[in-house]
């Protein structure tokens, strides 16, 4: 039995140790996960303290799976674990029912689950717990509780120290469709063999006599019964998702809303690309290095844009802090967001491959730069 308890512990921990640190990573991926939860509970007011929420949930579960695999306070962290777990665990079962989110986001941008495989992993991980519970005479460390509750400290701090790090820097991983080396229109063509979305429609009828409405499939429509069937709506319902490729939503328009998308990707030579989902929250402190690197583009001959989701007033409004020579785009911000997380953040594209990405506080001067424009 013991081995067995130990095999399970350690299990768990691997599991619960690579989810916080796939999301540790990108914490503000997972903050744009919470955004997204609180939108469709109807709780969006909660939104601002989504990065916090964040922070806790990565730096928890990070820490737990740490404790379980090395066996520090392993009572603690199995309840601390199952009291994490009654709470996901409703939450995607209901998720698996409405579809409200269509990706939990439990593993970050690493791996892809639907709701319902999160939902059946969630309870196959839970009912371990509750053994590993129910067992917990053979959970025991061999180190006295102080250094036990040091050790603890010391690996949740660290885990929010890392994830700050990835924040103020680019993370650690890129695990998003859009890393450095991406040749972004590769990654959004769909193979010969492609599986379509598959949908069911059905076609609504209201009664006339009684005012009750009614589905029919499209074999046994009552089209002739006028008398009795008059046509309310159709319904497509989505049955299997289909192939998506990983970039999906990367469409640039100009200010006039014209599809600018293969203009900017055909452009063989070196761009420069400053994303900022939101001009009015971008940190003016690195805007002058965009200056720098704005003349260094016009005397190569280099293209500058700025892609943003901002609207045509604070375009024009905000744009006055960024060089004249900067073009500006609009784009979906959540695809912005998938991009780059900090704002403002420098792209350097070449040919329709992404060659460096830099978040606002990395930035380099133009001696840097210059070590990718071959």
């Amino acid at each position: 039995m013991k081995l067995t308890i130990r095999i399970l512990r350690i299990f768990i921990g691997i599991i619960f140790t690579f989810s916080g640190f796939v999301k540790a990573v990108d914490p503000i991926g997972t903050q744009i996960k919470f955004e997204d939860y609180f939108l469709a509970m109807g709780i969006e007011w909660l939104s601002p303290a989504a990065l916090f929420f964040s922070f806790l949930m990565n730096a928890a579960e990070f820490s737990l799976g740490i404790m379980l695999i090395i066996n520090t306070l392993p009572k603690f962290s199995v309840i601390a674990a199952i009291a994490l777990m009654t709470v996901f665990t409703p939450l995607t079962l209901w998720l698996a029912i409405y579809n409200p989110v269509t990706d939990c986001g439990c593993f970050g941008d690493a791996i892809t689950l639907t709701n319902w495989e999160t939902f059946w992993k969630n309870i196959i991980i839970l009912a371990i717990l509750i053994f590993l519970l129910i067992k917990r005479n053979y959970l025991n460390s061999r180190l006295i509780l102080k250094k036990e509750v040091f050790f603890s400290s010391v690996i949740f701090a660290s885990a929010f120290i890392f994830e700050f790090y990835n924040i103020i820097k680019s993370p650690l991983i890129d695990f998003r469709p859009y890393a450095e080396g991406t040749n972004i229109i590769k990654n959004m063509e769909y193979p010969k063999n492609a599986e379509k979305d598959i949908y069911e429609t059905k076609i609504v009828y209201k009664n006339l006599k009684s005012g009750d409405k009614k589905e029919f499939n499209i074999e046994n429509c009552p089209y002739d019964d006028t008398l009795t069937w008059a046509f309310d709506t159709t319904i497509n319902k989505l049955i299997k998702k289909g192939y998506e490729p990983p970039i999906h939503d990367f469409v640039i328009s100009d200010l006039n809303g014209n599809d600018i998308t293969e203009n900017i990707l055909s452009n063989k030579n070196y761009s420069f690309i400053i994303i900022s989902n939101d001009l009015k929250e971008s940190n003016e402190k690195e805007i002058s290095k965009l200056k720098l690197i704005a003349k260094f583009a016009e005397e190569n001959h280099l293209k500058y844009y700025c892609f943003t989701a901002s609207g045509e007033k604070d375009i024009k409004r905000y744009s006055l802090r960024y060089p004249r020579s900067i073009k500006f785009f609009t784009a979906d911000k959540k695809m912005l967001q998938t991009f780059v997380r900090s704002n403002p953040s420098l792209i350097i594209l070449k040919n329709a491959v992404i060659i460096k990405k830099y978040s606002y506080f990395e930035i380099p001067g133009i001696e840097n730069l210059k070590k990718y424009i071959k």
